[in-house]
């Protein structure tokens, strides 16, 4: 996971609970950010993943162009997702890497 690999996957958790986010927000931005972590035990380098903050030039225009009013929100293979069901992302990971090895 690229947040990781870089080392600043801590440093950005923690200034995210340290800039005062509701306790709900606190939590959802804490349950995204373990299944996030999970990811490389899981998929290992066949997933790649890229955060986009949502409040950032680039996440408006892609939230724009995807039509996305609400976050947390996913993208895979080009599939739109919305929501925090994160084992419905999983799904989508899962049956888009068999789509990929059933194609190769």
């Amino acid at each position: 996971m690229t947040w990781q690999l870089a080392g600043v996957g801590r440093k950005i958790h923690r200034e995210q609970l340290d800039s005062g986010l509701p306790p709900d927000l606190a939590a959802e931005f804490h349950s995204l950010s373990e299944w996030a972590q999970g990811l490389p035990q899981r998929y290992g380098s066949r997933v790649t993943v890229r955060l986009v903050d949502a409040a950032s030039i680039e996440g408006f225009f892609k939230s724009l162009f995807r039509r996305f009013s609400r976050y947390p929100a996913f993208v895979v293979s080009g599939t739109p997702y919305v929501g925090s069901d994160f084992s419905r992302v999983d799904r989508l990971i899962a049956e888009s890497l068999a789509a990929q090895r059933a194609g190769a």
